[in-house]
């Protein structure tokens, strides 16, 4: 008998259990959070030669290793057990409750000389509030830093090269490296894009030689993201601290000192977000997810566009993955997809904010690259996996490679068929009667130029003024000729200055305050204000006397001759007042300014007076005054409204001459 127990303990083996299915159950590799029991127990099985599981064997459990930090301050990590006999079927189970510090546990299962080592990861608590917020706000910080140095290195150099390198533009060749290097220089693809809007606006550059300024840009774009491949993070606070002490003693290099500062962020938020991502693995369902990927990889590249769409910024998405990386959180494969997916997603915002059809071909023709490229490069994706491990490098060196390499294709791809993508996004964009009417009129290449701007303005605002006066004068007619084709006239006149109002105000509002003194400030701010006023006056006429109009043309009414002498009378003074507004804004007449203002109360008094007399009329049962009652006091309202509207015109001349 005892030879047969002595059989059986030499022939047994310590294995980590698994069930009959052959799936591990041992609960090695388990998360948990610190002082708090691990979900499962650990589980080991003792079998015999046979593979049959041997019962009331004893197992030894200790803890092997945990945090130091655990001994100090006494909170270390405990065993529910640390003998535990095995059931029927061969397996011991034990639970662990961690200590006070996150970091590696190891657990010992000890079976005569047979040894098991389990491996476990306490987490700090609130973890995943940890990570999210470690996440987010380290791409707050990354996309600040990003705008906020590009900001002071465009303040310091940008201003004398943009001009200088937009001139090289002549060439299709050239003008990609003119994208190139001003995107360095900005630091934001963006940023050279906006400018390029303003030159094809003006005229300078054709849409052939914007979109090869694009494909330049995008390569520029990349050097950020080469740069932070390098792995200098444990460096970034130092460089936060000369840009902010280099401004501090050398105000005089505040511009680079702000872009050292802004560059010290972006690696600083990188470590933020790698702080965060180190246990992003640990996340329930994180790596079936890589694997489901993996399996279906267009939904890397749909995630990739999305992020990139919400924090629209490309480098902000690759800074987060090289973040990824760098804790080895995410496959190569993976990453790829996602490159491709940020490069993807940030030409879409561009489209949906274009306000002017050379942006909207721009922005379009930026998509049309990055698509196909996208639709190239995908199903060649091992290859350039392969490729990238032949080149070397970490791997966060082979995502920004990857990031380059794919930007670079794009432009050798397209560079030979920009004349037909030209014609193509032309015959895509076309140009509204609106957007005619704007570039014939308002030139967006003045905006940084307000004075210029201010004029083009002022022109337009007299050809509303002259429009809204053609309209009053006519409105009379209408009611004397009931004259319907006129009042058609009248309301398609009110909806050309409702455009001209509408483009007149984005225009005027879109001029660079930082370009305008104190005098041009207040021209600003006057032309809005009489603008409004224009086209409140073409409002009233157009929507209220022509309404009053058709009520009288189509009911067969007629004014009294003495009712209708006194809506001439006023419609007469009002008429005056108008002209007299336009002429003291053409001649800056101050005098005259202030004697419109003197005809507010003078058309108040003479619409009261108006109205009794209409009033007396009525008790006298004038047919005339009887039938026409309904529309007749409205009229004489709506002209002393127009007559208000425009002294109040009179009161933005002084306003402007003061």
């Amino acid at each position: 008998m005892n030879i047969g127990i002595i059989g059986i303990w030499i022939f047994c083996a310590l294995l980590k259990a698994k069930d009959p299915l052959g799936s591990d159950i041992s609960g090695d590799n388990q998360v948990g959070v610190v002082g708090q029991l691990i979900e499962d127990p650990v589980v080991v099985r003792v079998i015999d030669e046979r593979g049959k599981g041997i019962g009331n064997a004893v197992v030894v459990f200790s803890i092997l290793n945990q945090p130091k930090e655990n001994e100090i301050s006494g909170e270390v990590a405990v065993l529910d057990a640390e003998t535990v006999y095995t059931d029927q079927d061969g397996y011991a189970k034990n639970r662990v409750r961690f200590g006070a510090k996150q970091g590696d546990y190891y657990i010992l299962a000890q079976h005569g000389h047979e040894l098991l080592t389990f491996h476990l990861k306490a987490l700090e608590r609130n973890w995943l509030l940890i990570m999210v917020l470690s996440i987010v706000g380290g791409m707050a910080l990354f996309i600040f830093g990003l705008n906020y140095g590009s900001k002071g290195f465009i303040r310091g150099v940008g201003s004398k090269t943009r001009d200088f390198l937009f001139n090289l533009t002549s060439d299709r060749f050239v003008a990609i490296i003119s994208g190139f290097m001003v995107t360095i220089v900005f630091g934001s693809c963006t940023a050279t894009a906006s400018l390029l809007i303003r030159f094809a606006s003006a005229g300078i550059i054709t849409l052939i030689h914007a979109l090869a300024v694009i494909l330049g840009a995008n390569i520029g774009a990349t050097v950020s993201v080469q740069l932070l491949a390098f792995n200098i993070m444990d460096y970034a606070l130092l460089i936060v601290s000369v840009g902010v002490f280099l401004r501090i003693l050398f105000p005089g290099l505040r511009n680079v000192a702000q872009f050292i500062f802004g560059f010290g962020l972006l690696f600083l938020s990188i470590k933020i977000m790698s702080v965060g991502v180190a246990n992003i693995k640990y996340l329930s369902g994180f790596n079936a997810m890589i694997d489901w990927l993996n399996e279906y990889p267009i939904w890397g590249i749909i995630l990739g566009t999305i992020f990139s769409f919400v924090f629209r910024s490309s480098t902000a998405v690759i800074g987060l993955i090289l973040a990824l990386s760098f804790e080895s959180a995410i496959p190569l494969s993976s990453a790829l997809l996602f490159v491709l997916g940020a490069n993807l997603g940030t030409t879409i915002f561009p489209i949906l904010i274009s306000d002017t059809v050379y942006a909207r071909r721009v922005a379009l023709g930026n998509l049309f690259f990055k698509m196909i490229g996208v639709m190239i490069c995908l199903p060649l994706i091992g290859f350039f996996e392969n490729f990238l491990h032949f080149l070397g490098g970490t791997e966060t060196r082979q995502i920004a490679n990857f990031h380059t390499l794919f930007n670079v294709l794009i432009s050798l791809i397209f560079l030979p068929l920009l004349h037909f993508f030209s014609d193509l996004i032309k015959a895509i964009v076309v140009e509204t009667k609106k957007e005619i009417l704007m570039k014939r009129k308002l030139d967006p290449s003045f905006l940084d130029t307000p004075a210029i701007g201010l004029g083009q303005a002022m022109k337009e605002v007299f050809y509303m003024a002259d429009k809204a006066a053609k309209m009053l004068e006519d409105a009379i007619k209408v009611f004397e000729r009931k004259d319907i084709v006129l009042r058609k006239e009248i309301i398609q006149a009110d909806d050309e200055i409702d455009k001209t109002e509408e483009m007149l105000t984005t225009y005027i509002s879109k001029l660079n305050t930082e370009e305008m003194d104190e005098d041009l400030r207040k021209t600003q701010v006057g032309l809005m204000t009489i603008t409004a006023e224009i086209e409140h006056i073409g409002d009233i006429v157009s929507k209220s006397l022509m309404g009053y109009a058709k009520k009288q043309i189509d009911a067969g009414m007629g004014f009294s001759a003495e009712g209708f002498s006194e809506i001439k009378e006023l419609h007469c003074f009002v008429l005056d007042t108008l002209r007299m507004a336009i002429a003291s804004l053409t001649t800056r007449d101050k005098t005259l300014a202030q004697e419109i203002l003197k005809r507010r109360e003078t058309a108040i008094d003479m619409a009261k007076r108006f109205e009794v007399k209409h009033l007396e009329r009525l008790h006298r049962g004038l047919r005339e005054s009887i039938e026409t009652s309904t529309i007749h006091l409205d009229i004489l309202s709506e002209l002393e409204r127009i007559n208000f509207h425009a002294t109040e015109i009179g009161n933005a001349v002084i306003a402007l001459i003061l």
